[in-house]
Parts: C-alpha cells; sequence; structure tokens
C-alpha cells in the first residue's frame, strides 16, 4: 500500500477566489493527519470543492462504510456517494483485504455538515478513486472552513482501524459521548411487531410482567399511544397528546410498569406534523420543502419550531413521568434551501446544524429532569454527533430477518464505541421451528436484544428457546459487548464473530456452516455458538492443548452429549445442534501432550461432559 499518497484539492466552480492551506498534523506512523483550511474574500456562500486521492488496487477486496448494506464490493466511480450529515451516517470509509487486514481507512473531522464520499475503480488506473465532495447542499456563507482528514494505512485488523475512528471523534470535545445509563444495557421489550397500534394498558402491563420474568428491563410503547385509530398513518403526527380512548390514566399506567422494575420509554416521530394535526396548521410556514401525502417535515431552523419539541418531549419525561423516549426519523432533517418569504423568521441556515441545537438543547432539559434519561436512535442516525445525545442505537427496521439484523447490528457495533448497540425488535411466526427462532435470536447475540413478539402468539417451546437466549445473554454480557470485538469476513458479511476477555475466554458465535479455525492463543474456556442450519461446528485448532471438558446444550438450554471425533484432515467435529451453544475447557502445557478424544461422556455437575483420555 502506498501511504502518504497526495490529496488534491479543488473548486468545481471555475472563478472562485479562495486562498488554500494544508498542514500536517503529528500522528502515530502509518497516520495521516492533514488540516484543510479554505479562506474566502468575503463571507460568501462557497463554491462546490473536491478533495481526491488514488490508492493502487493491491490486497483491497471490499469497502465498508456505515450504509454499505449488503454490497460490499469494488464498484466502477460511477457509483452513489456515501451521504453523511448531523443526523445520518458517519464520513468514514474503510478498504480492507481478504483478510481483514486494513488498507486504508479514511474519516473525515466535520460530521455535522453535510458531506460526500466516495472510494470506487478507476479502471484506467486500477486505483481506487477516493473522493470527499464539500458544499455540495445548501449551505451557509461563511468567510472560511477548515476539515481534518485521517487517512490510516496500517496494515492492523479493519475493525481496529474504525474502532480508532471512533475513539478520535470521541476524543474531539464537540463530539464527546454521553454516558449510557446502567439500564440502557437491559433487554428490551417492545410493542411495535406485537401490538403495533392496537394498544392497550392492560395488555402492555400484562406483557410486561412476563417479559420481566423473562429477563428484559425495559419497555418501549411506539407508535399508537397518541393515536385513537391502529391505522397505522401519521395524518395526526405532531400534537402528542396521549390518546385518552386508550390510555385514561397514562401516567398511573407508567407508574405500574415502573413498579414491576422496568423502565418505560415512549416513541416520537420527531420531525413529522401529520396534514390533520394542530401542529401542522400552526407551523405550515416553517416546514421543510419535501413532498408530502400523510406529514411534513417541521423546520429546526425556526426556534419556535425547536422550542415546541423540547417542550413536548419535558412533558412526556416531567409530567408523564417516562424514563426516556425513542426518537425517531431525525435523519428527515436534510439539508433543504429556506422557503420564501420565511427567511427573515428563522434563525439558523443550515438544517443539521439546527436538527444538532435541537437534539443539544432536548438532551439538556431532560438531563436536568432526570439524569439517567434515555434516549435511543435508529439507524441510520448513528454517528459520533449522534453519540453526543443518544445511549442507545437500534439496528434498522428488519422483521423476521436474522441476515440483516446481524449485519445491521454489527455494522454499528464497530463505530459505537461504549454506546449501546440494539437489535432491531426480534419477532417469528407462530408455526416457526424452536431451532429457527434460536437463528433469529442468535443474530443479535453482539447487541443489545429487543424482543417483540406476543405471549399468547407463541409456543411453549418457542418460550424455552427465548429463555435460554436471554439467560445466555445476560450471563456472558460482559463478554459479549466489552471483549475484543473481531468480526470476521466483512465482504461475506460476517459469517463468524469472536469476543474475547484477555484473560482465556473466547466466544465464537457460527452463522455461516464453515471451518471455525482457532488461533494460537492459550485459551482456557471457548464457547461455541452454533447459528447455522448445520447440526455440528468443524474447529480446527492451531494450538495444542489438553482438552479437559466439553458440556453443550440445544437451541432450548436442554444438556446433550458431546461425542466429539477428529477427522483425517485434523478437524474437531463437535455435535453442537442447530441453534444449540458448547463450552470447551482445556489445560495449556509447554509440551505437546500426545492424547485422544474419547467418545465416552461422564456426568460432571448433572451435565454430560467429555473426558480425555492422555
Amino acid at each position: 500500500m502506498i501511504a502518504n499518497s497526495p490529496l488534491l484539492i479543488r473548486s468545481l466552480d471555475s472563478g472562485f477566489d479562495f486562498d488554500l492551506q494544508c498542514e500536517r498534523l503529528p500522528a502515530e506512523p502509518g497516520v495521516d493527519l492533514e488540516r484543510i483550511t479554505l479562506s474566502f474574500s468575503s463571507k460568501v456562500i462557497p463554491a462546490r470543492f473536491e478533495i481526491e486521492w488514488g490508492v493502487p488496487i493491491v490486497d483491497i477486496a471490499g469497502k465498508w462504510h456505515p450504509a454499505i448494506g449488503f454490497d460490499r464490493s469494488l464498484t466502477a466511480d460511477w457509483g452513489r456517494c456515501l451521504e453523511s450529515y448531523a443526523t445520518m451516517n458517519a464520513p468514514v470509509i474503510s478498504l480492507f483485504s481478504a483478510t481483514d487486514r486494513n488498507r486504508l481507512t479514511f474519516a473525515l473531522s466535520d460530521v455535522i455538515s453535510p458531506i460526500k464520499l466516495q472510494a470506487m475503480v478507476n479502471e484506467e488506473r486500477a486505483e481506487m478513486r477516493c473522493r470527499i465532495l464539500l458544499f455540495d447542499a445548501p449551505t451557509p456563507a461563511m468567510e472560511g472552513y477548515s476539515l481534518i482528514v485521517r487517512r490510516d494505512w496500517r496494515n492492523t485488523e479493519y475493525s481496529q482501524a474504525l474502532g480508532e475512528v471512533s475513539d478520535w471523534w470521541a476524543a474531539m470535545p464537540a463530539y464527546r459521548p454521553a454516558t449510557v445509563p446502567a439500564a440502557g444495557l437491559e433487554p428490551v421489550y417492545s410493542t411495535w411487531y406485537g401490538f403495533h397500534q392496537q394498544l392497550s394498558p392492560e395488555t402492555i402491563e400484562d406483557e410486561c410482567r412476563w417479559a420481566r420474568d423473562l429477563g428484559c428491563g425495559t419497555v418501549i410503547v411506539d407508535d399508537g399511544w397518541q393515536c385513537d385509530d391502529s391505522n397505522k398513518g401519521y395524518d395526526y403526527c405532531g400534537d402528542w397528546e396521549v390518546a385518552a380512548s386508550k390510555f385514561p390514566d397514562f401516567p398511573a399506567h407508567v407508574r405500574r410498569i415502573q413498579g414491576l422494575g422496568m423502565k418505560y420509554l415512549l416513541w416520537f416521530s420527531v420531525p413529522y406534523a401529520g396534514v390533520k394535526s394542530q401542529a401542522w396548521r400552526r407551523f405550515q410556514n416553517r416546514l421543510l420543502a419535501k413532498p408530502r401525502t400523510w406529514a411534513d417535515c417541521l423546520d429546526p431552523r425556526f426556534k419556535e419550531v425547536r422550542d415546541y419539541l423540547v417542550e413536548c418531549y419535558r412533558r412526556a419525561v416531567e409530567d408523564w413521568g417516562v424514563d426516556g423516549l425513542k426518537l425517531d426519523f431525525v435523519d428527515r432533517f436534510t439539508a433543504e434551501i429556506l422557503s420564501e418569504g420565511c427567511a427573515e423568521q428563522a434563525d439558523m441556515v443550515s438544517v443539521p446544524e439546527a436538527a444538532d441545537r435541537l437534539l443539544g438543547e432536548v438532551n439538556r432539559v431532560l438531563s436536568s429532569i432526570n439524569p439517567d434519561v434515555i434516549i435511543e436512535f435508529r439507524q441510520k442516525y448513528i454517528g459520533p454527533a449522534m453519540r453526543k445525545y443518544g445511549h442507545l442505537f437500534r439496528a434498522n427496521d428488519c422483521p423476521a430477518d436474522a441476515l440483516s439484523n446481524r449485519v445491521r447490528t454489527i455494522d454499528m457495533r464497530l463505530l459505537a464505541g461504549d454506546t449501546a448497540v440494539h437489535s432491531d425488535m426480534i419477532m417469528w411466526h407462530s408455526c416457526e421451528t424452536p431451532e429457527q427462532v434460536a437463528i433469529q435470536l442468535w443474530a443479535t447475540l453482539f447487541s443489545v436484544p429487543q424482543i417483540s413478539v406476543r405471549r399468547a402468539a407463541i409456543t411453549r417451546d418457542h418460550e424455552c428457546v427465548l429463555r435460554f437466549y436471554l439467560d445466555f445473554w445476560r450471563s456472558h454480557r460482559e463478554l459479549l459487548l466489552s471483549g475484543r470485538f473481531r468480526p470476521c469476513s466483512p465482504a461475506a458479511l460476517y459469517p463468524v464473530v469472536n469476543t474475547d476477555d484477555g484473560k482465556g475466554t473466547l466466544l465464537i458465535a457460527v452463522y455461516v456452516g464453515s471451518i471455525v479455525a482457532i488461533d494460537s492463543s492459550p485459551y482456557h474456556r471457548i464457547i461455541l455458538v452454533n447459528a447455522t442450519d448445520r447440526p455440528s461446528l468443524a474447529v480446527e485448532f492451531a494450538c495444542v492443548s489438553i482438552l479437559e471438558a466439553a458440556q453443550g446444550r440445544d437451541c432450548m438450554g436442554a444438556p446433550i452429549g458431546m461425542d466429539i471425533a477428529k477427522d483425517p484432515a485434523g478437524l474437531y467435529i463437535i455435535p453442537v445442534p442447530v441453534g444449540g451453544v458448547c463450552e470447551l475447557l482445556f489445560q495449556h502445557e509447554d509440551v505437546a501432550p500426545s492424547y485422544s478424544l474419547s467418545t465416552n461422556t461422564e456426568e460432571c455437575c448433572g451435565q454430560p461432559t467429555l473426558r480425555v483420555d492422555r
């Protein structure tokens, strides 16, 4: 890889007058930090600028960014850009090798302004054309602009490179992340997929008693609490009055849930004002210029709009007593030109900057009422600016889709730092097999699980699977959320994910049938999760050690026998059933012992245990 590739910086609009300064900042070997400063002759709306450089395509197998989705391929240079601003995505792209090594990860210091990034194949040069586009959206007038471009060329794991970008942002005072309350790391019961808008205090409270018994510490009451109908529309969104027909005494209902020992979060659609709402009539001249059907987007550049929304959320926390808010759709605060005749009323020009100011005021007011208030944001509004105000980042909606839930939660983990990453709400059909229910659940293993099934709509076996999973997750929470996190093969959508605690325990979740290679680290305890559709796992150990014992459980937590065999290729075939788990215990010696695996099991503490004949 060629480091120190020079940056080409130019205005895309001819005749625009500017001065340019580039300054190389101190950085560790293999990392380039370059501050670009643009100075203009007067306070003007800047022309579009482009920053560009090339990277030879040598040992580059794929790319990653926060909105990459399922296609991590090296697409041609006519492909779409990554769009980033305060309430959507984050300005970072990573190029990685087939062996998960970083080949270039670049990121920007400005996470508020609308910026476009690109890394696409230049066919003539066999290079990756890396490109940053500035001021390609409505922009306030300014006298100058400064940006730091961080380029990491080191031969490290791609996940480490991305984690250090997250740390770089978090160290900036302007983007210091909020501290996550302990309740933000508790499993969640959500009403959305199970109930949609058909809510009542009695059914919610009944489900919460069950969810609490399973191990959930929080309930999120989603859309429906504010409307009398259940049509799933947003016609009346924006008034945020409790529907008295559903909740005649809402604060008392909240207190009853809290009396169960659960936190209560309430859903709000932040930008929407439904066309039948009082809010729409009040703010019809303070709306973003977007096509509408049933709702418009409020314009946060107007102080009256910001004050109104802050008051809605203050009332929910202070007057109704909820513990936090699920603030939805804030990525709809996109850059827009002010409507005619309203410019004199707005005190800001940039929509992303205004959204950032709005959320900052929400955070200040709610934290003064409850220092442990909890705010949930959803993918794609999960960047470093949102970490200032959000405590929970949830995967974008993917009902009954284990693959998407796995990929989205892992993608978020790569940049989230200490901010809690939550799965999308897990649901399944009542006719599903217990094994496939387990696969839905294991897909969320490296995030905080959110559940959205009704007790009456699942079988007894399903409940056993769910209870076993939540017990397992809570028992290993620190390892899963705070261990050394290594999601393998991003181009293949993370078929294997590892985490270890640095003290000899390794947990491996296998999502696609393949050979699991375990490196030479002297692990004393290895936990294997079989989230594939195969009834066993093939494991290759690079470190010779004595296998002392093995314990296994099926997807419902029932103990199983462990008849481990070694095939002619030297692979250990471990009979972990679909949706099951296995724990291997090792003893390490300085000299490799001679041993064989016995196919006989003995009882140890009432569970089947494998013994080794030396």
